[in-house]
């Protein structure tokens, strides 16, 4: 398949081991690989991947300037008059803003931190309540932290680091505490568990970061924690609930979010990641590193997951603003 932007896929449960290939216009990224292809057709320019056909396969794609079609599911027609940087921050950002608020010249401070816990005061573009699934980025704004439309990451001349936050809920909003540790599981939850199956995947540009001649034996790693790294450093993962190593893409990651009495309908919780830097830093405006968030096929056929925007994020230098439109370029 080839593709003009990016292409995150997983499998979410038993699957059959027949490959799908990409070939994509960026080249040098490494991204997860998934198997579940039972059936592909090609008509009328439409490609079509399983088409009605039961399936464990999970994709979210964006566009090569990390532009996103709609933010939601149904594809609801959005202003064509809008500058791009409004269009897309609103398809990226499942939140209505208040009165005066522009993003244009967005500030941050304002737009809540959790996507998956809309209030009368945050108010949600699109109503979530079957499954909630967000990756975002936050940045430390002295004692507390802000969102941001890109990764936090940085460098230490040898290894290039990011933060991921990651909400999930299962089920209507409840008020759940803001930080949860998740449930990971090493194999896919059983039917009928009352519970829904996220992954986790990240994807990185080869020619700039990688996962060996680094940190950790070798290899990257990366970390779940509860709260947000004091700063992107070798000693980040210090108090992690779990860490593990990367010898490639991220494709382990799977968390299950419960509904009472079997366990909390809601976590969130930070994945940071270290991979090593293996050749020359991308320019400004072009990504380095990306995260994405993908929920058990079954849940979203049932109305899960109905904002998409929020699905995937990129990572830049430290010094970047991300893609032109994020600063009214186009």
């Amino acid at each position: 398949v080839q593709t003009d932007g990016f292409l995150f896929c997983a499998n979410i449960g038993p699957y059959v081991a027949t490959a799908v290939t990409l070939l994509p216009q960026h080249a040098l990224w490494s991204v997860p690989i998934a198997q579940d292809v039972n059936a592909v057709t090609y008509n009328a320019a439409l490609l079509s991947v399983n088409a009605n056909l039961p399936s464990t396969l999970v994709c979210h794609a964006v566009g090569g300037g990390g532009e996103l079609l709609t933010g939601r599911s149904e594809g609801l027609f959005r202003n064509s008059y809008e500058s791009k940087t409004i269009e897309q921050y609103s398809n990226l950002i499942n939140w209505i803003p208040s009165l005066g608020f522009s993003w244009t010249n967005p500030v941050w401070s304002a737009v809540p931190l959790d996507p998956c816990t809309p209030s009368a005061s945050d108010p949600a573009q699109v109503d979530e309540d079957v499954v909630c699934a967000a990756a975002s980025g936050l940045r430390p704004a002295g004692a507390s932290e802000t969102r941001a439309g890109t990764l936090w990451t940085g460098t230490d001349g040898s290894n290039f680091f990011y933060v991921a936050r990651v909400d999930a809920r299962y089920g209507p909003p409840t008020g759940a505490p803001a930080i949860a540790p998740p449930q990971i599981v090493h194999s896919d939850q059983p039917q009928g568990s009352g519970g829904a199956t996220l992954h986790v995947v990240d994807a990185y540009s080869r020619g700039v970061a990688g996962q060996g001649g680094g940190y950790l034996g070798d290899t990257g790693q990366y970390c779940i924690l509860t709260t947000l790294p004091a700063a992107l450093s070798t000693n980040m993962c210090s108090g992690a609930i779990d860490t593990e190593p990367l010898n490639g893409p991220l494709t382990s990651l799977s968390f299950v979010v419960n509904v009472p009495p079997l366990g909390l309908p809601q976590t969130s919780f930070y994945v940071g990641f270290m991979r090593p830097i293996v050749g020359a830093p991308p320019t400004l405006n072009v990504p380095a590193v990306a995260v994405s968030i993908l929920v058990d096929p079954i849940v979203v056929a049932a109305g899960g997951d109905n904002f998409k925007g929020d699905d995937v994020i990129f990572g830049f230098l430290p010094t970047s603003n991300g893609f032109p439109w994020m600063t009214g370029g186009q």
